[in-house]
């Protein structure tokens, strides 16, 4: 049972150990909604992986159903960490059946990889275990929600937001789509695997937490403009998690195991922030428009994309940008990042921070700051410079800076 509850101060859930987080429920003051992480168990520690069997019988044993487990992972997965948990769940005595992609290309978080699952699982499964980031958390989430099977995740980067949160991004018809889904019952993220992930991947996740401050501006510029609802301690659960991965920043660059489970721990926290407040708003502004924007067309080309977390920290430089173009334009104050700080960070961490860099095309590029919010209901301040007519100039503006005349 967690330390944390309803009488917890706001000091104290932030102080909190990430462990202490799964399973609270609370009324929240400054929004007035009931808030609850229904996590079982959250373990973000040296030797996770090795709690896997205990997690596992936690969740078959609650639910009274069979042992019949359907383990999911990809290539790289499987032998970083899949292979392992297979051969404990074995050894436990449960029945296993394995599914790992087999590819040396993108795996594509759409109808294709989905349906694979729906073929590849038995009937009289009782728990779905995804080892994986990305795409493998995102379909055993939504295979889960379809299927009312419960799933949970062995981590194998801190490379995305999506751990703990109940959305879905799911290409459908060629559009990311934001698809319903369920949170796992179980997180597990073993520090000596998450260290050793492809320094490309930890660069994802720190820019994906980085975008969050975008993310926090277009909540509060739609809170000040149009009384959109905002939660005050979903707000500073994300700052503080931001905070912590920028005074960590260099130890995320040397792989430093503390550093690292600062950075997993965001994470797992801006996903769950989703959930306590039933959108993606606490952590997806602009900058993931323009992220979710230059995937749909490299997908629709067949092209491999840059991996989402580093495409949402050049998109947060952008967006900063519009906001630095704005500037006394905007009625309310809300303080935006400034862009240079934001590239400095991505700098620091040898991260992209720029689109021509990135590999998006200049054409696309142009097309992004016209077009990448039309997809979305979500207001940003791109939705308020089109409300000035001020994204054509803005358009060109950036065109230029970013590409030149090539």
């Amino acid at each position: 049972m967690s330390v944390i509850n309803k009488d917890s101060s706001l000091e104290e859930l932030l102080n909190a150990d990430i462990s202490e987080i799964a399973g609270i429920s609370f009324y929240c003051e400054t929004c007035g909604k009931e808030h609850s992480v229904d996590i079982d168990k959250i373990i973000v520690e040296k030797g996770a992986v090795n709690q896997v069997s205990d997690a596992v019988e936690s969740i078959v044993h609650n639910i009274n159903e069979s042992r019949k487990i359907f383990l999911v992972a990809d290539n790289n997965t499987y032998a970083v960490c899949g292979e392992k948990v297979e051969g404990l769940l074995k050894k436990n005595g449960y029945e296993l059946k394995t599914f790992v992609f087999k590819t040396s290309k993108q795996l594509v978080p759409g109808e294709q990889t989905l349906g694979r699952l729906l073929i590849e699982m038995e009937k009289g499964t009782s728990l779905i275990v995804a080892v994986g980031s990305g795409v493998i958390n995102d379909m055993c989430k939504y295979l889960s929600y379809k299927t009312d099977i419960p799933y949970m995740i062995v981590g194998t980067a801190p490379s995305m937001d999506g751990y703990a949160s109940s959305v879905t991004p799911t290409v459908v018809d060629g559009i990311k789509a934001t698809l319903q889904g369920v949170y796992p019952r179980v997180i597990i993220g073993d520090l000596d695997v998450l260290k050793e992930a492809p320094m490309e991947m930890i660069r994802a996740g720190f820019g994906d937490i980085i975008g969050k401050l975008v993310a926090l501006t277009d909540w509060n510029l739609s809170r000040k403009l149009n009384g959109e609802k905002y939660c005050d301690t979903c707000a500073e659960i994300v700052k503080n998690a931001i905070d912590k991965c920028i005074a960590n920043i260099e130890g995320i660059k040397t792989r430093d195991e503390t550093a690292i489970k600062h950075l997993m721990e965001a994470l797992v926290l801006a996903g769950i922030t989703m959930g306590m407040f039933g959108s993606s708003r606490p952590a997806s502004g602009a900058e993931h428009h323009f992220a979710h924007y230059w995937d749909e067309d490299a997908i629709s080309r067949g092209e491999e994309h840059p991996l989402h977390g580093n495409s949402v920290g050049v998109g947060t430089v952008i967006a900063s940008e519009i906001y630095k173009l704005l500037d006394d334009k905007i009625p309310v104050k809300v303080n935006p990042p400034d862009p240079l700080y934001v590239k400095s960070l991505l700098d620091h961490i040898g991260a992209c921070d720029n689109p021509r860099d990135l590999g998006i095309r200049k054409e696309l590029f142009k097309r992004s700051v016209l077009y990448s919010k039309d997809n979305r209901t979500k207001f940003t301040v791109m939705h308020l410079a089109d409300q000035m007519r001020l994204l054509e100039e803005f358009s060109e503006i950036l065109t230029e800076k970013y590409y030149g005349s090539v």
